[in-house]
C-alpha cells in the first residue's frame, strides 16, 4: 500500500505539468478515458497557440483567427471542467481540491487488477 504525499492542487487552470502528472498516474490499458481527455485538452491548447500565431502572420485574417482563438479557449474551459468533474465524481479530490497522485495510481492499479473498469 502506498503512503505518499505526492499531491497537486486542482483547479480549472490546469497547467501542462499537472496534466502530465495526472496522465502518468492513470496509465491504464483497459480504460483510457481520463488520458484521452487530457490529450484533447493539450491539443486544444496547442491549437489556441497556433491561432494566436496566425493572428500575427496573417493580418488579413485577424477576425477569423480571433474567432478561432476564442472558440479554442471555450473548448479548453469545457475540457478542464470535465476533467475536474471527473476527479470529483471519482472521489479523488480532498476538500481543498488536492489530488493525491499516488492514490490515483493505486486506485487505477486496483481497478485493473480487479477488472472493475466499466469503460
Amino acid at each position: 500500500m502506498m503512503n505518499s504525499n505526492r499531491t497537486i492542487q486542482i483547479s480549472l487552470e490546469l497547467s501542462d505539468e499537472q496534466l502530465v502528472a495526472i496522465s502518468e498516474s492513470i496509465q491504464v490499458i483497459a480504460c483510457e478515458c481520463p488520458s484521452y481527455l487530457i490529450r484533447l485538452l493539450q491539443e486544444v491548447r496547442s491549437f489556441w497557440h497556433y491561432t494566436n500565431e496566425c493572428i500575427e502572420r496573417f493580418p488579413e485574417d485577424v477576425e477569423t483567427h480571433k474567432f478561432l482563438s476564442g472558440r479554442a479557449k471555450d473548448m479548453e474551459l469545457l475540457l478542464s471542467s470535465t476533467i475536474l468533474e471527473f476527479l470529483e465524481k471519482e472521489n479523488l479530490l480532498d476538500p481543498n481540491n488536492q489530488l493525491n497522485l499516488d492514490k490515483l495510481a493505486q486506485r487505477t492499479h486496483e481497478l485493473v487488477l480487479g477488472n472493475k473498469l466499466v469503460c
